[in-house]
């Protein structure tokens, strides 16, 4: 009986930031969005320099606080799930969105796209990767 009581006072201490977890892993995936959606060649000026340093700082001020967030969420042992393409689907960490017909140099049950990367705390799965999955040519 105490030992169980210890283990369970043990994953209370581990898991008890589950919830505000999730609810931060949807500004991480805001931000990741938002770092991706500026174009290079906005970044490099084309005759407006000064709309292009802007641009710039606003850019590496994001790409900071992403960075500095994933610092964060490492430290308490939040840990992305970013599959490779390629990757044998597994349904531990993945979570099948849609199927697609293989192709020339893909096997069936791999990661095709990934939609939406995951997220896992302390090897507990928080949030599945959501991912496409290569299934039987047609």
């Amino acid at each position: 009986m105490r030992h169980r009581m210890m283990k369970q006072v043990g994953e209370a201490k581990l898991f008890g930031i589950q919830g505000f977890c999730k609810d931060l892993l949807e500004v991480a995936d805001i931000l990741n969005k938002a770092t991706e959606s500026v174009p290079a060649d906005l970044l490099s000026g084309n005759g407006n320099e000064a709309a292009a340093d802007a641009l710039r700082r606003l850019h590496e001020g994001l790409q900071l606080t992403e960075s500095q967030m994933i610092k964060v969420f490492a430290r308490h042992g939040l840990v992305k799930i970013d599959p490779d393409l390629g990757e044998k689907f597994d349904p531990n960490f993945h979570e099948a969105l849609f199927q697609q017909p293989a192709t020339e140099g893909s096997s069936p049950g791999t990661v095709a796209i990934v939609s939406k990367v995951g997220y896992k705390l302390h090897e507990r799965t928080l949030r599945p990767a959501l991912v496409g999955v290569f299934g039987n040519a047609k």
